[in-house]
């Protein structure tokens, strides 16, 4: 039974792409070509979709975690579910850490930081509580709020008079940087992430309206980060854009229209705490989901309590502090699994999937032909 209808879909997916990526940037690394670097992640990142999509199609009745079992067996099918299943945990601990690093930098300096992730994983875990269904009507109206917000944000910020194109030059100056940033990270984060709807994809939409969802909201997110690059060099600079932590954040503070509007940065964490909500959600959800299929239980919600548990002990002593949580997230993360997770493995389930239909259909045909000889009319 599918639950969602594609704009809700597409606003799940689209919120979940966007997620921390408001704030931190894309593809700083690649200074004045980071645009350069977000189309070519986008369409490669597109076509990892279409691999995800058409896995769904092949085999619309599974899960990512019952499908491995059905392809590999019982052994391996079930390690890499749990494998995958701890890596979407991890992954929303670290999201979960670059919001409490945020709000301890720019707003709650005071405030202890796994505190302010504390209450905000509650409002997570209650979200899983009530389910998917509510979550996409909630998606469907965040959704035009984020764009309305931004697209205010940048009309302010065209009005104070800061942008200056020349800091675009030279263009394609560097491919081997443009290149390291598109892969892994640029490919994995956010576009490979996307695999985490194959937790319960076979609950929200068909397949093909699913393909569409993805790909349109893959577009438009590569679009948006393509703009949000463009502007923030042409804002702050290249050089400053690849060294600042958070290079959105320090561009919508260059905001001032008559001397009298300034200071934008609630708009920026309004933005973060949105789509940092979805996508610590999604991750959040996933990993209940695909527990509970896993391990054939009668309802996800017994997981919600000691996942949200795990998850913010991750959070909170994954690491010591915001200079060694970047470092592992850019150098060591993508390699160590983003890589195989959202790579690899998509790609050898593609091509055992392929096979194991395709011999199934011959398989199919031969009966036939055997009835038409045996049965003639």
């Amino acid at each position: 039974m599918h639950i969602l209808s594609a704009g809700q879909l597409w606003s799940l997916i689209l919120l979940f792409q966007v997620g921390s990526n408001i704030v931190f940037g894309f593809g700083a690394g690649a200074k004045q070509d980071a645009w350069i670097a977000a189309g070519i992640s986008t369409i490669l990142g597109a076509a990892l979709i279409y691999l995800y999509s058409k896995i769904y199609e092949w085999y619309p009745r599974h899960t990512w975690s019952t499908l491995l079992v059905h392809l590999f067996g019982r052994v391996i099918g079930r390690t890499l579910a749990i494998i995958y299943i701890f890596s979407f945990i991890y992954v929303a601990g670290r999201v979960m850490r670059d919001f409490g690093e945020l709000l301890k930098t720019y707003m709650l300096p005071q405030t202890p930081t796994g505190l302010t992730m504390f209450l905000f994983l509650l409002v997570i875990l209650y979200a899983c509580y009530a389910g998917l269904e509510r979550m996409g009507r909630l998606a469907e109206v965040s959704i035009f709020f984020i764009l309305g917000l931004l697209t205010l944000q940048f009309l302010f910020l065209l009005s104070s008079d800061v942008l200056d194109f020349v800091w675009m030059y030279p263009m394609g100056e560097d491919w081997r940087a443009i290149m390291a940033t598109v892969f892994p990270l640029g490919v994995s984060v956010p576009f490979g992430e996307t695999l985490v709807f194959a937790m319960f994809w076979s609950v929200t939409v068909n397949p093909k309206s699913f393909r569409r969802s993805a790909l349109l909201s893959t577009c438009m997110v590569g679009l948006l980060f393509i703009v949000l690059d463009v502007t923030a060099i042409s804002t702050i600079g290249p050089y400053l854009f690849s060294r600042t932590l958070y290079p959105m954040f320090t561009m919508f503070q260059m905001t001032s229209v008559a001397d009298f509007l300034d200071n934008l940065d609630p708009f920026v964490v309004i933005n973060l705490l949105i789509a940092g909500m979805f996508k610590i959600f999604i991750f959040t959800y996933g990993a209940c989901v695909g527990i509970a299929n896993l391990f054939r239980l009668s309802d996800y919600r017994v997981t919600i309590a000691p996942i949200g548990v795990l998850i913010w002990l991750l959070a909170a002593y994954m690491t010591k502090n915001i200079s060694s949580h970047v470092f592992v997230g850019l150098q060591w993360v993508p390699w160590v699994m983003w890589v195989p997770l959202f790579m690899l493995i998509p790609l050898v389930v593609g091509v055992v999937a392929w096979f194991k239909k395709k011999h199934a259909a011959g398989e199919e045909d031969v009966p036939h032909e055997r009835s038409k000889t045996i049965h003639p009319s």
